[in-house]
């Protein structure tokens, strides 16, 4: 062909400036990706037996004489950049990706993430609502579709309630969210406090509550760490404090409680030292 060109289009290498990067959708038993001994996922540095089993880098130092987890072989484990690269490419989608995150990350580190992920969902308290989603779209939901109040409270601060059958959220500006439950069963009220998170963790919240009447010449006070729940299962079962039905003055209507929770980090001030000057002549 003298002085044509081709209709097919030739394929090289990129030009200048062009990226060679290639990325395409796959689909893998993500299982391979984690350590055989540990079943976390694998990350950087990760190790290999000479036949080229894999193995990380924490549990390394755990293989008796240097044996291979896999085939028992007494090998020199050596670094597989190869797999390193790998698990640096292989990106996943946050699990909360329904509720709002758009993070993409590598597969190692998405189980970090999702621990501390402002999307994760915490779930509505109503047995008859499926409601899921994060923490500040929960309280949006619960105000305009089961009217219940919500409060503002600070730290160390007593507020008082109205000792009324209900759910009444509470919020520390800014920062965590809990839920009254006052329930009135046969023997009286029953009351309880959780932390609405969407990660149960151990409990560095303490709450105190008190109740008196001068009617009936009753008093009691309750002191006692806050659980954690998202809520996934409903209420918690189980009450932090129980006012017994002949104690209660006015079946309740117009008794008040006082409520207050602890600051787990409270500041600590500190003292000038007083400092004495000497009086000269004495």
């Amino acid at each position: 062909m003298d002085g044509g060109t081709s209709s097919k289009r030739r394929v090289g290498a990129p030009g200048e400036g062009q990226s060679s990067c290639k990325r395409q959708n796959a689909t893998m038993g993500m299982d391979t990706l984690d350590c055989p001994v540990c079943f976390h996922p694998l990350r950087p540095p990760i190790y290999q037996c000479s036949v080229g089993h894999f193995v990380c880098s924490s549990c390394r130092p755990k293989l008796v004489r240097n044996k291979c987890h896999l085939c028992s072989a007494e090998t020199t484990f050596k670094r597989c950049l190869g797999m390193e690269r790998l698990m640096e490419s292989v990106t996943v989608a946050c699990s909360n990706a329904n509720y709002g995150c758009a993070q993409k990350l590598t597969y190692y580190q998405r189980e970090e993430h999702e621990d501390a992920c402002p999307s994760a969902p915490c779930f509505c308290p109503a047995s008859s609502c499926s409601f899921a989603g994060p923490i500040d779209a929960l309280l949006e939901h619960s105000a305009s579709q089961h009217k219940w109040p919500c409060t503002t409270i600070k730290y160390s601060e007593d507020v008082k309630f109205c000792l009324e059958p209900g759910l009444h959220f509470l919020r520390i500006k800014d920062r965590e969210i809990f839920l009254l439950n006052v329930a009135l069963e046969p023997f009286g009220h029953a009351i309880s406090v959780v932390c609405i998170q969407p990660k149960a963790t151990n409990s560095k919240f303490k709450c105190r509550m008190s109740y008196g009447s001068f009617l009936t010449d009753y008093y009691q006070i309750s002191v006692y760490k806050i659980r954690s729940s998202s809520l996934s299962d409903g209420l918690p079962k189980g009450y932090n404090l129980i006012l017994p039905k002949d104690e209660i003055a006015n079946n309740g209507k117009v008794t008040l409680l006082t409520f207050s929770i602890d600051d787990p980090n409270p500041k600590v001030k500190v003292r000038e030292p007083i400092c004495l000057k000497p009086v000269r002549g004495v």
